[in-house]
């Protein structure tokens, strides 16, 4: 095995004050492997938490007083250990907690119905925990096909919870992905497929159903439980192992860790072969897919059980579209931390409609000192060479803060971000043009949007004149501020912006003109103009609702200087006007719309 060195890495919070971050691994004892997915305390002046990556991997911002860690993994005697230790180690190894099961509760004294009633007894129990927790999230998502990586995503969200119901809801604050150029595949929308799952609910799902959603006499009918011999557990714990009777795709198999005398439940894995459903569907209607294989696990924290900690979906497919056929392996890794605490939702000025979370993954802020500040755990070797390959071989969506224009043929986004660099092209605008059958799935919400005052003076940046020309309306473009707000690494509060187009509307489908292609860019390029000046009103002491306020109030002043520009030019028809305008235009962005460069 490739021998692993701890590094030690000093950086320079933005404060300058500086801050020391170390990495280490945490292994098995007895096997010397590392264990994914431990649960770590951080002790000092302030607690926190992370957990390790599959590699067994994790790295913790030891500055503002931090001194020790405490690792917890189920199977295994908690460690605690004072952040010196690492000075000098790149591994902590923990001790297996093992214990020798009585033989009563292997045998419950010949009561064949005892594991039945035992496994009925904790779900039933854990139905009634209703108790909704909110907490952030962090999603990992990879896709690959004969070992070659073909998606990676990454994201945060907030998200609501309960040990009865699951995952209740889940709002995405940002996120970055790649594609392979070469195999342009978008997993299934497995955000969805996660959060239609019911932990211990009755209701119909995507997924198969398994015991924690049947009554007690439908689980004698279609499952075999009993209670295994477990080499890892402890005197309070047992594992339950269940089977479908008549396997046919329905029902997931699997086991579940259990706190026999609480009726604790600690972990549940699940899988499938060849499941039964209809549901799990591309969103590209033209792939063909056919899930071969299902594993599903959920941990609870192994710091507090009556908190879900993360699931783990891996899905097996065939991949048919047109003469291509692939087996597809895709892993979806979605692990909450800091409960009872969320992000600020991000806040659109005017509702923009999208198709899935990719899609609005592509209009999200995805600042670097977000991500430096948010990330939970350092990459996984994995996901390290997916991020290479992809940088080589494929397209990323966020990273560096960046959408390229040249790859929207296989982002297909229906909203766009404002670019200096880059003038929006026909191409660009048509790629709906023949798909209005599309059904739009998300919707952004105006809740908690404060009125704007009407007749208020605008600052007019441009400095348009009114004419007495008018043009018979027609159905405007629809432009949007992205505003959202976050903490950095010290701390202190951040506001970030973008000005957003929807280009999947009907009002492009025009002659394809050059004047036309102009006016498009300069409607886009003038609420540009105001949103950087909504910008210079924010200041720090600020709260996100005054700063969406701000926002809203410079949203309308930008929409009464394109009806100017409009009226002026005559929707773009008056070339002499057209180039007042654009001179305007550069002399505040620097661009230039009768260039069109890419």
């Amino acid at each position: 095995m490739r021998k692993i060195v701890l590094l030690l890495a000093f950086v320079a919070c933005s404060s300058g004050w500086a801050q020391s971050k170390i990495e280490g691994f945490i292994y098995d004892k007895t096997n010397d492997e590392p264990l994914p997915f431990c649960s770590i305390r951080i002790y000092g002046s302030q607690e926190d938490y992370t957990i390790t990556n599959e590699d067994g991997k994790f790295g913790v911002d030891i500055g503002f007083g931090k001194d020790s860690l405490e690792v917890r993994h189920i199977g295994f005697l908690p460690k605690k250990e004072a952040f010196s230790y690492f000075e000098n180690n790149d591994k902590l190894y923990l001790d297996t907690d093992v214990s020798s099961l009585d033989e009563v509760v292997l045998t419950a004294g010949e009561d064949k119905e005892y594991p039945y009633r035992l496994l009925f007894s904790a779900v039933e129990k854990y139905r009634e925990k209703n108790k909704e927790t909110n907490s952030k999230a962090f999603l990992k998502l990879t896709s690959s096909a004969r070992n070659i990586p073909i998606e990676q995503l990454e994201g945060f969200y907030s998200s609501k919870q309960s040990l009865s119901g699951g995952i209740l809801d889940l709002q995405v604050k940002s996120g970055r992905f790649g594609q392979n150029k070469k195999f342009a595949f978008y997993s299934l929308d497995n955000t969805k497929v996660l959060s239609d799952f019911r932990l211990f609910g009755t209701s119909g799902q995507i997924l198969p159903q398994y015991p924690g959603n049947m009554s007690y006499d439908a689980i004698v009918r279609r499952y075999n439980v009993r209670i295994d011999e477990c080499s890892t557990c402890n005197d309070q714990e047992v594992s339950l192992s269940f089977f479908p009777k008549k396997p046919n795709g329905r029902f997931f198999y699997g086991k579940m860790l259990l706190d026999f005398q609480q009726l604790l439940v600690k972990k549940i894995e699940l899988g499938v072969k060849d499941p039964s459903t209809n549901t799990l569907t591309s969103i590209n209607e033209n792939v063909e897919l056919t899930p071969r294989e299902i594993m599903l696990d959920i941990a609870f924290d192994p710091m507090d059980f009556e908190k879900i900690q993360y699931l783990n979906l891996d899905f097996r497919m065939d991949f048919k579209m047109e003469n291509v056929s692939e087996l597809i392996k895709s892993r979806t890794f979605m692990y909450f931390y800091d409960y009872d605490s969320t992000f600020e939702t991000p806040y659109f000025t005017k509702e923009v409609t999208f198709n899935n979370d990719y899609d609005k993954i592509i209009a999200l802020q995805a600042s670097n000192e977000f991500w430096e500040s948010n990330y939970q755990f350092p990459k996984s070797f994995k996901d390290e060479r997916s991020l290479d390959f992809m940088k080589k071989h494929g397209f990323l969506i966020n990273y560096n803060n960046d959408i390229p224009l040249e790859d929207l043929v296989y982002a297909k986004p229906s909203v766009l971000s404002w670019r200096k660099n880059y003038r929006l092209q026909w191409e660009h605008l048509e790629l709906y043009r023949n798909d209005e059958g599309n059904e739009k799935i998300m919707t952004t919400s105006k809740t908690g949007r404060r009125d704007v005052t009407r007749g208020k003076a605008y600052d007019s940046p441009l400095e348009a004149h009114t004419k007495s020309t008018r043009v018979a309306p027609s159905k405007e473009m629809n432009v949007s501020y992205m505003v959202d707000s976050y903490r950095d690494g010290d701390g202190a509060t951040k506001s970030v912006s973008r000005t957003l187009m929807d280009i999947s509307g009907p009002q492009f489908a025009e002659d394809g003109t050059r004047h036309k292609l102009a006016h498009i860019n300069m409607v886009f390029d003038i609420y540009e103009v105001y949103r950087r000046l909504a910008a210079t009103r924010i200041t720090p002491e600020m709260t996100f609702d005054e700063i969406k306020a701000v926002y809203d109030e410079i949203f309308q002043g930008a929409a009464i200087e394109v009806k100017n520009m409009e009226r002026e030019t005559g929707r773009g028809l008056d070339h002499q006007e057209m180039l007042k305008w654009n001179s305007r235009i550069k002399s505040r962005l620097g661009v230039d719309n009768f260039t069109l460069n890419h």
